[in-house]
């Protein structure tokens, strides 16, 4: 006879609660994640297009619609200087810079959050959660820039330095990245977050020289933009891409330095409150 008291528990009725420890999260689950993104940013993908009546015609259409209202709201209405670029090309390599800014700032937001059985059930990497939001940004970003080059190609052809477009791409996406990190690691804690973001990056474009070139204001409002770092980085693209005269190149160093600060403090952030994130959903 077994004393009752020496019984071993019925696994049938043990619920295992995933606890992770403390500063789990490395650096190299940014790559070791990699399947992981990839299947969360297909999920992202399929879900925002299969319900659509338009399905992916939407990938050609919200950017396009974004263009003319810029068009409308800066070229009409004031004069523009692109150093000799048409318009649309000019304005259309910064709305590709700033449109997956904005995508991954606003999914990063709900990227902890929207994801909360996967991160209080599962040892799964949180970092796979952000990278495979960035992934899930790509499609609508990677035929804007297509398009932008069929038409740098066809207009004016692209000038030597195009040959560092892959570098500019790396630097985009390692910007948009830490911020990524940043913005959802805040987000799961201070739910404010997703509420304020929409806000700051609707008022972003305006402070953002995405239909506009920042030669053409003047001096002290030409220093405050100088400070966003996205301004950096389309300076960066359109004189990569376009070889615009003059670019200007402290906007670029400002962006290459925000670039370190954010990915220090979006790293540092998010290890130190990504093993409480179960807590915080």
């Amino acid at each position: 006879m077994i004393d009752s008291a020496h019984e071993e528990p019925n696994p049938a009725h043990t619920l295992r609660i995933y606890r992770p420890v403390a500063r789990r999260v490395r650096f190299s689950n940014l790559w070791t994640t990699a399947r992981i993104a990839r299947i969360i940013g297909t999920r992202d993908i399929r879900a925002k297009y299969k319900q659509a009546a338009l399905g992916p015609l939407w990938l050609v259409l919200a950017p396009m619609g974004m263009l003319v209202a810029i068009v409308v709201a800066f070229s009409s209405v004031t004069h523009v200087g692109t150093g000799g670029v048409p318009y649309l090309l000019f304005a259309l390599t910064g709305l590709t810079v700033w449109t997956f800014i904005q995508l991954c700032a606003t999914l990063a937001g709900q990227a902890i959050v929207g994801n909360a059985s996967l991160v209080r059930r599962s040892p799964i990497p949180r970092v796979g959660l952000i990278t495979g939001a960035l992934l899930g940004n790509l499609p609508p970003v990677a035929l804007m820039l297509a398009i932008t080059l069929i038409d740098a190609v066809a207009t004016r052809g692209l000038p030597i330095q195009a040959l560092l477009l892959p570098l500019m791409i790396a630097w985009v996406f390692v910007f948009a990245l830490f911020l990524a990190l940043m913005l959802s690691a805040l987000a799961a804690r201070f739910r404010d977050i997703t509420q304020l973001l929409p806000l700051v990056l609707q008022a972003g474009i305006f402070l953002t020289p995405v239909g506009y070139s920042l030669h053409g204001e003047p001096s002290h409002i030409r220093a405050i933009l100088t400070l966003n770092p996205a301004s950096g980085l389309i300076e960066a693209w359109r004189w990569s891409l376009l070889n615009i005269p003059d670019p200007d190149w402290l906007a670029i160093a400002v962006a290459g330095v925000w670039t370190v600060i954010i990915g220090v403090l979006g790293w540092r952030i998010f290890t130190r409150l990504e093993v409480k994130f179960a807590d915080f959903v």
